[in-house]
This record gives structure tokens, sequence and C-alpha cells, in this order.
């Protein structure tokens, strides 16, 4: 029988309303708090004496303190648009740092779908407040975003949105907007006007703040007096490593004590607005129904080996605890965690892409197209016992893999058929990784080889293999050249 238009309507619209979306009863509202390059090792709840973060210490303390969270990526832009897109840089394609020039567009995360839309898809208002730099432009807002205040490169230079105070120059839903004044401030300022205007709309604030990266220059002097004192006991200088630096401006300054406070003040006043917002939360009523986050992109060296930097602070690249580990401090809805935890699982900024989603979907998404793994079973407090035992990490040509005790790093040529060269370093060894070691035992290495081998067949592309990055789009395809200059 011939449908008619009437029926066939009828049937489209139905068909429609089956294949959206559906809202959770009650979704959380959902806020993910990024700093930029705080290491784990620079925070009083992961066990650094002296440094002044008494919110963040609470919220872990209320919620639940991931020992073992790394970022899969250590470095901005790859970490970035890996938590944004759910995937590995050797699937999405951005494996450097991008600067905002035209020679480094490329269209890059072109055919991804990203977390804030697959969040609107489910019914959220979505914001990005701060640091957007996934791709090489911060002035044009993003797909997926309803709101947009990140930075204007164009208008005063790409280096001003790294301005811890006085003016820096705003994108705003792509305008032109200037502040003047302590930026950190601001950016929390938004983010609870964004609250306060999405009404019974749930919403997802991806709130990513610029502190504590360089320049350690021009925080609160309030804060940084604070540390002068103690700055060189936290982390004195000195330090060596069997990996080459990448000249003088990775090494430890002649003003560390200096640089090294400021940091740290940058830390407290990142602390300073985690206080402001979970007093925001709670005069509204709405912490108990929000998944509140506190997470970086990745960890920095501030004077550990004699090194200043991250993975690009020697050649070839490093993966150092302190260089992977970040914070990752999740404080969930009512009813949807046991509280006051600590979990030793090893974890990543993949799993808080799936765990988004998780809560805000009602456990209904698929995120099969990454390798991220919710930690909502983490959160409400269950006993893990099929947890991945390994961590992978990569950047560009050279990829990790680590059980916790062992860690390899794999080198790959430009040549394929040449053999990688491997790094083996023994956690447990007295020197650290301050030099690699001897091959471990012949089990753990083929298991930790096999690991690596198995997970990146899996996950990656040929179009943006790490192990065909001389092949790709600027700074890609010169990140191996340009480590070969220092």
């Amino acid at each position: 029988m011939a449908l008619t238009p009437f029926c066939f309507s009828w049937w489209c619209a139905l068909f429609c309303l089956l294949a959206a979306p559906v809202l959770a009863e009650n979704p959380p509202n959902i806020i993910v708090v990024m700093a930029d390059d705080h290491g784990q090792w620079a925070l009083g709840s992961y066990g650094l004496a002296g440094i002044d973060t008494p919110n963040i210490d609470y919220l872990a303390n209320e919620g639940v303190l991931f020992e073992n969270a790394m970022s899969p990526a250590p470095v901005c832009s790859a970490a970035r648009a890996s938590f944004h897109t759910g995937k590995m840089p050797s699937q999405h394609g951005v494996h450097d740092f991008l600067s905002e020039a035209e020679e480094y567009d490329a269209d890059w995360l072109a055919g991804e779908t990203l977390l804030a839309e697959r969040l609107q898809q489910l019914g959220y208002r979505t914001a990005l407040i701060g640091k957007w730099h996934a791709t090489t432009n911060s002035k044009l807002p993003q797909p997926g975003f309803d709101r947009w205040l990140s930075y204007d490169p164009y208008k005063a230079g790409w280096a001003n949105q790294y301005a811890h105070s006085g003016t820096v120059s705003f994108s705003n839903d792509g305008d032109e907007l200037s502040f003047t004044g302590v930026q950190a401030r601001f950016l929390s300022e938004q983010t609870i006007r964004f609250i306060d205007e999405s009404g019974e709309q749930p919403f997802f604030i991806s709130l990513n703040f610029t502190e504590p990266h360089a320049p350690f220059a021009g925080l609160p002097e309030r804060l940084v007096d604070r540390y002068r004192p103690i700055a060189t006991r936290l982390v004195r200088a000195g330090g060596a490593s069997d990996l080459p630096d990448r000249g003088a401006r990775t090494r430890v300054p002649a003003d560390h004590a200096e640089q090294m406070a400021q940091y740290l003040a940058a830390v407290s006043l990142l602390d300073e607005q985690v206080g402001r917002l979970l007093d925001a939360l709670q005069g509204r009523d709405l912490l108990d129904n929000t998944l509140l986050v506190y997470t970086a992109d990745h960890g920095l060296l501030v004077g550990q080996y004699g090194l200043y930097g991250k993975t690009n602070a020697t050649n070839p690249a490093n993966f150092y605890e302190e260089t992977i580990r970040i914070p990752l401090i999740v404080h969930a809805p009512s009813g949807t965690m046991r509280g006051m935890q600590s979990r030793g699982e090893l974890v990543d900024l993949l799993d808080l892409h799936a765990t988004v989603l998780d809560f805000a979907s009602d456990g209904d998404a698929d995120t099969s197209y990454g390798p991220g793994r919710s930690l909502r079973t983490l959160l409400e407090g269950e006993r893990s016992t099929g947890w991945r035992e390994v961590q992978f990490a990569e950047r560009g040509n050279l990829r990790m893999v680590s059980d916790g005790r062992w860690k390899l790093v794999r080198e790959y040529g430009k040549n394929m058929h040449d053999a990688p060269i491997d790094r083996w370093y023994d956690l447990a060894h007295p020197f650290g990784e301050r030099v690699s070691v001897d091959l471990p035992a012949a089990p753990v290495r083929g298991r930790l080889m096999t690991e690596l081998e198995r997970f990146f067949d899996q996950y990656e592309t040929e179009a943006h293999s790490g192990r065909l990055i001389w092949d790709q789009p600027a700074p890609n395809a010169r990140m191996q050249d340009d480590l070969d200059a220092y």
C-alpha cells in the first residue's frame, strides 16, 4: 500500500525522533578545567609539600584522585586535539605544537567530530573558554560550541594569550575583545556568566587556562612572594640525563628560583579559580549535579634533569614521568561517585573524553572510535579487575609504552626499512630516567613490544601515522628536521 504524503511525513518524523540522541533524565552539567603545562608533581594532593593549593586539594579529598593519569601526547596541540576528538595523534593527525600562522594551516581535524558537537547532539549548551590550540586558528569559533571565548592572535600576536596579567586580546564569538587585568580571573568570571545564561539547559564548559605555561613572569606578586623563600627547596637547580638538551633555552636558567616561584604562583592562581567555581556551583545549588574535572594537557620540567620544557626539551623527545604525568581530579554528581577515593589505574585524556560522553548520555554513547574507556565504574568505587595494564603516548615518530615499572620509548627512522631505536627505562632504578638501561628480561621485553605494536595497529591511520611524520604538512613534516637543528 502506498503511503500518503501525511503518512510519509509522519514516518519520517518518527524515524528522526528515534534516531536522534536522547537526552538523559536529569543530565549532569559538565565542566572540564584544563591547565596548561601543569605537571602532576606540582600539586599538594600529589605530594608536593610547600605548595598552597587548598581548593584543588579539597576537590581531590572530596572527589576522586587518579594517581597514574597521563597525557597521550605530551605537547599542547596534540594533547588537546586528542581530548576533543577522543583519538590518538596517529588517528587525528596533530603531532606538534601548532602556531597560529597560515603556513601551519592544513585544515587540521577536518572530518573529525569534536566532543562539543557530540554533546550538542545530546542537548547540551556548550562553551570553549580560554585556550583552544588544537588547530591553528583560535579566533574562529570551532564546530560544536555555542559560546566561543578564545584568543585573537591577529590583534596582538600569538604570544599575547600567555600574558598572565595586563591586556589580552580575545575572540568573543569571532569578534575582537580586549581585557586588562588578571586573565585567569576574567576566564572564571566568563565561565560563571555562561552558567547563569544556560537556564534549565545542561551545560558543557571546556575551561582552559594558560597558567602555569611560560612566561614565568607577571603572576600576582602576593602569590609569587609566598614562594620565593622556598622555591629552590621544592625543585633545586642541577641534574642531567643521557638525552641531549635542545640548547640554552631548555637548560635551567640563572634565575631559576624566581621562575620557579612564578610557576608555583601560577598554580596557586588556578587553585583560586577552582575555589570560585566550587562556590559558584554550590551557591546555585548545582554542585551535586555537575561533573567537575581538574586536569592538564601534559606535564612540564622546571629544573628536573637540568631541563626546562616538556617533551621537546630534549633531542630526541622525552617521555619523562614529569612530562607525561598530569593531575586528574574528578568530582562527580551525587550518587555517581564514591568520594574520598584515590585510584591507581593507568588513565589518560582519552578516558576523560569517554567519561564525559558516558555521563552526558547515561551510558549510551559509542566511543569505539578511540581507545578511551569511561572512568565511571572507577568513580563509583568499583574494584577494578580488568583495567589496562600499560599506558601509551606518542610524539611524532616516537612512541611510548609503560607498565609503571618498565618503559619503552621507540624511535622510528625516516626509512621505513630501518629497524627502530629502542630505549628502555627502569623506573625502579636508583637513577630513574636519568639513564636508559640494558634490555629487561625477555618476557617483559616481548610483552611491552607486542603491546605497543598491537595498540598502534588499531589506533593509527596511514594518512596521520607518526611513523610517516615526514610526509605530513608543517609543522609535522619539519618536526625531526627542527630537532636535528639543535
